[in-house]
Formats: structure tokens, C-alpha cells, sequence
């Protein structure tokens, strides 16, 4: 039952995060106040911050406290969709308000593509209920999430600038 309701919490947030970055990319509202930077880049940071600091955690945890496992996939299913969300938005006014110059895209959109593959390869994983199926994705999304750091720093060093 539990499960279940997973799925379809999972299925609404997925919705919710197809919503609002269509809103996002069609400007219907808007998230560019500035706080030192970009509301819009605070947002993408927070989420990307959660899953750099919450993904070896989990797998640490997951592996030093087994009782726990229940409790902490689902922490880990459901904070890294809402960051996901975050990121989503982030990316999709950033890409509204690029549309007229997508070469400055590059990174950020590697980045985007290799997340949307560990979100597809980690909801193929929890609910496929087909343990053959997980022996070919669990790959994927281990190696997307090695990939997903590299170009996290590659994509906040030339956000800085430095390279």
C-alpha cells in the first residue's frame, strides 16, 4: 500500500515539476528578484545542494543502518524529486530566457539531461517491480550520478568564471 501511494505522491510531484517549468520557460511568472544574485539561481543551488549533500549520505546510511532503509529511500526518493523541482525551475526560466541565444546553454544543459537520467533510471528502479529490468538501470544511475558531480563542478566553475 505504501508503495503505491509512493508511486502516485511520486507521479504528482513529476506533474507538479512538468507545470511549473513550463511556467517557467513561458515566463508566466517570474523569479528574477535579485538577492546578491538571481532568486532564480538561489533556487537551482539549494536543490543542487541537496543532492550533492544528500546522495553519499544515503549511501553511507543505507549501508550502516539497514533497519532504516525504508525510511531513508523514501527521504531520498522524495527530497531529491522536490530538489529536481528546483532545479527544473531553475533551468527552465534560464532556458526561456535564453531562447534566442542556446549556445550559452552547454553545460547546464548536459547537466539537466544527465539529471532527468538518473530521475528516469531511480522512479525505473523503485517502481518497475521487474527485478530484470533494475539489473540494467541501477548502472545507469549509478554512473549519472558520478557524471552529475563532475559536471556540477564544471558547470559552477564557469558560473564563476573560472574557467
Amino acid at each position: 500500500m505504501k508503495r503505491k501511494l509512493d508511486f502516485w505522491l511520486t507521479l504528482a510531484i513529476l506533474v507538479f515539476v512538468l507545470t511549473f517549468s513550463v511556467l517557467a520557460y513561458a515566463y508566466w511568472y517570474e523569479l528574477l528578484f535579485f538577492i546578491d544574485v538571481s532568486f532564480i539561481h538561489w533556487i537551482g543551488l539549494g536543490g543542487t545542494i541537496f543532492i550533492v549533500t544528500f546522495v553519499p549520505i544515503y549511501y553511507v546510511l543505507k549501508r550502516n543502518k539497514p533497519r532504516k532503509l525504508k525510511s531513508l529511500l523514501r527521504i531520498h526518493v522524495f527530497g531529491n524529486l522536490l530538489a529536481f523541482l528546483l532545479v527544473s525551475v531553475h533551468f527552465s526560466q534560464n532556458l526561456g530566457r535564453l531562447a534566442g541565444f542556446y549556445p550559452r546553454l552547454s553545460d547546464g544543459f548536459v547537466l539537466f539531461l544527465v539529471m532527468l537520467l538518473i530521475v528516469a533510471t531511480g522512479i525505473t528502479e523503485r517502481f518497475a517491480g521487474k527485478p530484470k529490468l533494475a539489473r540494467y538501470t541501477k548502472p545507469v544511475h549509478r554512473y549519472s550520478v558520478a557524471l552529475f558531480y563532475l559536471i556540477v563542478v564544471v558547470h559552477t566553475l564557469q558560473g564563476f568564471n573560472i574557467i
